[in-house]
């Protein structure tokens, strides 16, 4: 009967949970790279990009695929203090369902204001990794920095090239997957936030 206790042992023996912490074995660069891919706030919000680039106009693909890692890149150099991590990272949760939200609704929002949206949502990954740099001293910002810029523009096309193809292929028809996809990064979004908030 001892060994049923374990779990209720091993919740009282635990240290300080964080959801994606540092590796110093890694290095800086690299922890950088992985920041957005481990990180489930920012890949709801780069998945939701990279669908909304690839349901819109080329124009509106470049400013999406080019233009947030640079913006992101670009706002983590700003003094940010290690305190505004947990108001940073809702700002990422609240662009991914702003952006999510434009993917379901499709056409109903204007092709003017969504380099708009996608530039704002850049702000929200840049202010993290300014955070993450405050509260994580050890690092090098300029190859944690780069790394994560990197990190975000390989996320981004991992995401945009196969659905761009998809459309291609099928036309409107590959519309309805990526509405439902950006359905899914809403509720995702929406919990994680609430969570955040509770």
């Amino acid at each position: 009967m001892p060994w049923r206790l374990l779990p209720v042992a091993l919740l009282v023996a635990a240290g300080e949970a964080r959801a994606h912490a540092f590796s110093p074995d890694a290095g800086h660069f690299y922890n950088g790279l992985m920041h957005a891919f481990i990180d489930p706030a920012q890949v709801l919000l780069l998945l939701g990009l990279g669908l909304l680039a690839a349901q819109r106009d080329l124009r509106t693909a470049r400013v999406v695929v080019i233009g947030v890692p640079l913006l992101a890149l670009f706002s983590s150099a700003l003094p940010v203090p290690a305190s505004w991590l947990g108001l940073a990272e809702s700002l990422v949760l609240i662009s991914a369902m702003l952006v999510a939200a434009a993917v379901v609704l499709a056409r109903t929002i204007s092709t003017q204001w969504l380099p708009v949206l996608a530039l704002l949502a850049a702000l929200g990954p840049g202010l993290v990794n300014g955070a993450e740099l405050a509260r994580e001293d050890w690092l090098i910002p300029r190859l944690y920095l780069s790394g994560a810029a990197l990190g975000i523009f390989f996320l981004l096309m991992a995401c945009f090239v196969p659905l761009a193809q998809a459309r291609l292929a099928l036309g409107e028809a590959a519309d309805i997957p990526s509405r439902v996809l950006a359905s899914w990064l809403l509720a995702g979004a929406t919990l994680l936030l609430a969570l955040r908030v509770a």
